[in-house]
């Protein structure tokens, strides 16, 4: 299975590595299926020059595997406890998309011991390619990958094209630009009358960085209103607020920023971050509408009102739970558009959109494969995609087991919504408006002043014109002449007539 690792220096240096991104086009989809079998103890397959989208997948042998987990997004991963012999068989409903003019390669990873092989079919069992890997490579690689190329017209001579449409205006939900909003601060000298959040016996009050305003409190009106107006100021449409439960702190906070904001002309959708049981889902949620849900602020798709729901509910609950949970709603005639933290097409059978809060942790290339994933499958499903960005993550608590990722003076910003904008998604997040104890915020700072909101209004300009993005600088490690975007071996010198080995 996949394993990363990073640092802040990994992280930086491989977002400044981004290229620049091509105009957009429509997609182009080649349906495909696949059976990918293993008796090694762990391997992962992936597709160079092509984004994979998978519709759905079927373990048709060794589902009792001991440790048996298996992932299929923009990637296709075994695994199982290490040295574990039993052959896996998975059977995988997918598309090959915008696949490069000649060729595209098939990167196969994969444990010392055993075998992997994965067969790609047209509709109907007709064999394209098979590809196998046994043995060892490289004996010094951790990850022990074969490659292996496939013609793109090998593909195409066998299967219908699809052409799916790129997200406009005119698509589902338009086209948005939110941030992720924490209405959860108090002061002594506010309308909470104590510390709430900021907490004076932690240095910086447990925030990385220093507000321009200082230490504020989420209930005063005023503060809501100055968020508000800055957030307009950087182009950025509505707040995604974090929600705790009936009648919390939160809650309170969110009533005052609904009233606000309808005053002001802005958006407002609740993030659903935590809950006991589905029934409290049925019940927070019921809540939620019952008394927000007519504000004109509150933020709609096809007349539904949106929430949004964090990754630890997301995990709570299996995915036929949530399915039960979201038609109960629509039976007590409190329909939502539900959007998901996950990036795994699977979600997209019982939620209307995907969107992932906190992309840290991934390579940029790892970044970009998800993204433009989720984003292919969920306009297959005819949903909606929400692609994140971020400024940078340093938790104020040190943990040795946090990501990190530097600012490196907005290029980190910049590369998140260069990877963003190429997506083609409806919408872009950014983590996080105010989120001062991850130092992910873009409010105005005593470290950077304004310099995040005014870099917001024009990333997001670029974004909504779909004009061309500015060059970012490409790295070639190999010196070989051959950019590392393209490299098919970034770390060894070759030639471009063989993609750089």
């Amino acid at each position: 299975m996949r394993v990363h690792a990073f640092s802040a220096l990994t992280i930086v240096l491989s977002f400044l590595a981004i290229f620049n991104p091509p105009a957009f086009a429509d997609d182009v989809l080649y349906p495909v299926e696949m059976i990918l079998t293993t008796t090694s103890d762990w391997t992962d397959v992936r597709f160079i020059g092509c984004t994979l989208v998978v519709q759905s997948y079927e373990i048709q042998e060794g589902s009792q595997a001991p440790g048996l987990q298996v992932a299929a997004d923009s990637a296709l991963s075994i695994g199982k406890n290490s040295f574990d012999p039993t052959q896996v068989v998975v059977r995988i409903t997918a598309y090959l998309a915008n696949a490069a003019d000649t060729w595209i390669r098939v990167a196969i990873d994969k444990g010392h011991i055993g075998s992997t092989n994965i067969s790609i079919l047209a509709t109907g069992s007709q064999s394209i390619a098979s590809f196998t890997h046994t043995g060892v490579a490289n004996n010094t690689s951790s990850e022990n990958t074969r490659t292996f190329d496939l013609r793109t017209s090998e593909i195409a001579s066998r299967v219908a094209v699809q052409i799916l449409d790129t997200p406009s205006e005119a698509s589902i939900g338009g086209q948005k630009v939110l941030a992720f909003y924490y209405p959860w601060y108090g002061t002594p000298g506010g309308p909470s009358g104590e510390w709430v959040h900021w907490t004076p016996s932690q240095s910086n009050y447990a925030a990385t960085h220093i507000p321009t305003a200082g230490y504020y409190d989420s209930l005063d009106t005023e503060t809501i209103r100055r968020h508000i107006r800055e957030a307009k100021s950087a182009d950025i449409d509505g707040f995604v607020a974090s929600w705790w439960g009936v009648h919390s702190f939160e809650d309170r906070a969110f009533a005052l920023l609904l009233q606000i904001a309808e005053e002001e002309g802005f958006l407002v959708a609740p993030y659903y971050e935590a809950a006991q049981s589905p029934l409290q889902m049925v019940t927070d949620i019921g809540f939620i509408l019952s008394r927000y849900g007519s504000s004109p602020a509150f933020l709609r798709v096809s007349g539904s009102p949106v929430v949004f729901f964090y990754v630890r509910v997301i995990g709570q609950f299996s995915l036929s739970q949530w399915g039960s949970t979201l038609a109960l709603l629509d039976e007590r005639g409190h329909g939502i558009f539900a959007i998901a933290d996950s990036l795994q097409p699977q979600y997209l059978s019982v939620f209307q959109g995907l969107h992932t809060y906190n992309p840290v942790g991934m390579s940029s290339e790892e970044v970009a494969e998800q993204y433009a994933s989720a984003s292919l499958a969920a306009r297959i499903h005819g949903g909606l995609f929400a692609a994140t960005v971020l400024p940078g993550y340093q938790e104020a608590a040190f943990r040795a087991s946090s990501p990190v990722a530097d600012r490196a003076n907005g290029e980190t910003y910049h590369s998140y919504w260069d990877i963003a904008r190429d997506s083609t998604p409806h919408w872009i997040l950014i983590t996080s408006f105010n989120e001062w104890h991850e130092g992910s915020e873009i409010e105005p700072s005593v470290e950077f002043g304004t310099s995040y909101l005014v870099q917001t209004e024009e990333e997001a300009s670029v974004w909504r014109s779909g004009g061309p993005v500015e060059e970012s600088t490409v790295s070639d490690r190999d010196s070989d002449g051959v950019p590392d975007n393209v490299d098919y071996c970034p770390d060894w010198p070759g030639s471009a007539a063989a993609n750089g080995c």
